[in-house]
């Protein structure tokens, strides 16, 4: 009897509180990560981003500066505008994989700086079913780099490493150049720049690690260089 009761009166409010009974449309499933660290906030889905900007009190105008390894790019706003719309690239899919620093610096009338906010972006090819993926653990196509390459990171790839709050990518050169690489974060993407930026060619040992881990992540990658090799005996 109680049961009864409390539907008779739920179904009153209802038809008091809406009136007639509508035709309910259910929207597409949207997909939600819970996880804060996932690497997942950080990957692009769209080449049409949309940037929203939160100004803080006292600032009139802002810049937006975002840079790639492929390239950089800037625009000034006013406080009239409330979000920004950033093309990352020209196709449905995009051509190369990159990974993007944003950085927003918002200033008062007299030209003094009040405030910064920065994040990082990733565009790639996985996200839009454009990867290619070799099943075969042995190939020598998982030891091999062409150009710039989108390298992620993750401290819950290791069974010690949920309460990692940093990490480290250490990339040596066999000729004996040293590129250490610290991050604020334990999950994410980082762009190694091959191009045009003085590392050539030759073998390369990586190694990740993240703090409060002991084990280490390594790999060994060659970027060989551009034309056919022939080799006779």
């Amino acid at each position: 009897m109680r049961t009864g009761i409390k539907r008779i009166l739920v179904f009153a409010a209802l038809a008091v509180g809406t009136g007639p009974i509508q035709a309910v449309t259910v929207s597409s499933p949207v997909r939600v990560d819970a996880t804060c660290r996932s690497r997942h906030w950080q990957a692009v889905c769209t080449n049409e981003v949309a940037l929203r900007l939160n100004w803080p009190s006292g600032s009139t105008q802002a810049k937006l500066e975002i840079a790639g390894m492929d390239g950089a790019f800037a625009t000034n706003v006013t406080s009239e505008v409330s979000n920004v719309l950033w093309r990352a690239f020209a196709s449905d899919a995009p051509a190369t994989e990159d990974v993007y620093d944003l950085t927003l610096t918002f200033y008062t009338n007299g030209m003094t700086v009040a405030e910064v906010q920065s994040g990082r972006v990733a565009v790639v090819n996985g996200a839009f079913g454009a990867a290619q993926v070799d099943a075969v653990a042995d190939s020598r196509s998982w030891t091999k780099v062409k150009a710039n390459a989108v390298i992620p990171y993750d401290a819950m790839w290791a069974v010690d490493g949920t309460n990692a709050v940093v990490s480290q990518l250490v990339i040596a050169k066999a000729t004996g150049v040293v590129q250490t690489n610290a991050f604020a974060d334990a999950s994410g993407y980082m762009g190694w720049k091959l191009r045009n930026s003085g590392w050539g060619y030759g073998a390369f040992g990586l190694g990740l690690t993240f703090s409060g881990v002991t084990n280490e992540w390594t790999a060994e990658l060659t970027r060989l260089m551009g034309g056919t090799i022939i080799r006779m005996q």
